[in-house]
């Protein structure tokens, strides 16, 4: 295999040169014909499509767009299409990086006699975004991303839009959903081919990527926040595949073959979802879907999640409602839920909540499910209700929100002469935003003559049990340590000056509310 040297490209970044190897063993003709196997795995990959259709490549720059973009540049006068690039400047790194990697792939598309063309975000947006939509970077450049890529597509009339993934991108993603508690949908391989978009790279490895460039001697770019551990994938890449490979040399193969399993156990309960809970959009009522309460929940619970999933699903692609005033949701349509989520599209977790019948209604971004009746209802969200974001806490563990670090753990493991709860409460737990239906209640306007500015009260966290709120929390703090525990177990000295306990914002004379809404999403 070749090697790569890191050099100066002229813009003030490093990119990485590949360097065919000089060791008799690598001889020209093993390279060409590694390089041959590779472009039909690539060719084979695409498949076959007529005359004249045009083709979409996203080129960040990196070694995998890199090689794909050479390889159907290759391939392109025998194969009969077009081939064209889009490179996508998210706005988050440092100027000279990001002109750094355009310049490189407007260097490659040349060399290649490839169309492309270059969009870029503007600054600090995708930041903004995150931080809006309470997702990370990496979820926020992506829904910018394939925005721009689908309005590329649309403007040449590209059949496929073409992305780099690779073997190595599918074990990192189905790690990454385990470990989130993913289910069988989630856990399910990358589909090569989703109806929008195509991953010719999906049968190679990293490994045969790196290979091909050198071979072809064409350098790449090195994205500097691909070694940032602060993401999760980074960690996964760098830290738990390494000891992996070290420790099961054959781990990668055997969750391929587990992907697999549960790509056909999703193919059977979105069949079943299907088969026993339909979904009806009366005449009159547009945005609205609505199915049978008993067929419902006389179902096994894993089916009533699918079911809902589907639900939500078609409301989210036909819903105009919806799509106009939340941009955000489902930004393609097209392929496997877990392929097409955004920030906005609903946890498992949220929905089991109601699926339980643990609530009869719950919030889920711009869609609300209701138990109406005999019914279920899926609907929008009335324009102008906030759009609080909510943690269900379900069990002991450290969870953050809103950028609070929330300890929860049974009050007899803390030590109490240094990790005092302040607060008891028993499980489930709700940390929501402040809305509109606290001030209604007159508690949160008595903090305002506790010293507490206006912003400081809108920015608070409010602590929820199935009882209704408990407390305000301060959301300038950086820890809040909540003891769980039984109602009649909890001491009767509750004290801590990030937080306040909801009755003290009421009259003893005025009842504390009850039945307040969770918002999840």
């Amino acid at each position: 295999m070749g090697q790569q040297a890191l050099a100066k490209d002229g813009y003030g970044d490093f990119c990485m040169k590949a360097q065919k190897n000089s060791c008799p063993e690598d001889s020209s003709s093993s390279s060409t014909l590694r390089r041959f196997f590779f472009e039909q795995a690539v060719a084979s990959g695409l498949g076959s499509w007529p005359q004249g259709t045009v083709l979409l490549v996203a080129v960040s720059g990196g070694a995998d767009s890199t090689a794909l973009l050479a390889a159907l540049a290759a391939l392109r006068q025998t194969g009969g299409y077009q081939v064209h690039g889009l490179h996508v400047d998210h706005g988050i790194r440092p100027v000279e990086e990001r002109q750094g990697d355009a310049h490189a792939v407007h260097r490659l598309c040349n060399t290649l006699g490839v169309p492309y063309r270059l969009r870029s975000v503007p600054p600090g947006a995708v930041l903004e975004a995150a931080k809006r939509e309470g997702s990370g970077v990496e979820e926020a450049a992506r829904i910018f991303r394939h925005r721009a890529l689908r309005r590329e597509a649309r403007w040449l009339t590209a059949a496929r839009i073409l992305v780099a993934h690779t073997q190595d991108d599918l074990l990192e993603t189905v790690v990454m959903r385990f470990l989130r508690g993913s289910g069988p949908g989630g856990l399910a391989p990358m589909r090569r081919d989703t109806g929008r978009i195509l991953r010719p790279l999906l049968g190679l490895t990293r490994r045969e990527v790196l290979a091909y460039l050198a071979d072809r001697g064409i350098g790449f770019r090195i994205d500097t926040t691909n070694e940032d551990i602060r993401y999760l994938r980074n960690r996964i890449r760098h830290r738990l595949i390494p000891g992996l490979d070290t420790s099961f040399p054959g781990w990668k193969q055997a969750v391929l073959r587990g992907t697999k399993i549960q790509e056909l156990t999703a193919d059977f309960l979105s069949a079943e979802a299907q088969r026993r809970i339909v979904w009806d959009a009366p005449s009159g009522a547009e945005g609205r879907l609505y199915t049978d309460e008993r067929v419902f929940f006389a179902q096994p619970e894993i089916i009533r999640e699918e079911a809902l999933f589907q639900g939500i699903d078609r409301l989210a692609r036909e819903s105009t409602a919806i799509k106009s005033r939340d941009p955000w949701v489902w930004a393609d349509c097209s392929g496997p839920r877990e392929e097409r989520r955004t920030v906005r599209a609903p946890r498992r977790a949220s929905l089991r909540l109601f699926t339980q019948g643990s609530y009869p209604a719950l919030d889920a971004g711009p869609l609300r499910i209701e138990r109406q009746g005999a019914c279920i209802a899926l609907l929008p969200r009335t324009p102008g209700k906030e759009d609080g974001f909510a943690l269900v806490v379900q069990e002991p563990g450290v969870y953050w929100f809103n950028g609070v670090k929330m300890v929860c753990g049974v009050s007899s493991s803390f030590d109490t002469g240094q990790e005092k709860p302040a607060l008891f409460a028993d499980l489930p737990l709700v940390f929501r935003g402040v809305t509109q239906y606290d001030y209604k209640h007159r508690g949160l306007y008595r903090l305002r003559r506790s010293g507490y500015s206006a912003q400081s009260i809108a920015a608070g966290i409010i602590l929820e049990d199935l009882k209704g709120p408990c407390a305000f929390i301060d959301a300038r703090i950086k820890e809040l340590i909540i003891g769980l525990c039984r109602p009649e177990q909890a001491p009767k000295e509750q004290v801590d000056e990030a937080l306040i306990p909801y009755e003290k914002l009421y009259r003893e004379e005025q009842a504390k509310p009850q039945g307040i809404r969770l918002f999840l999403s």
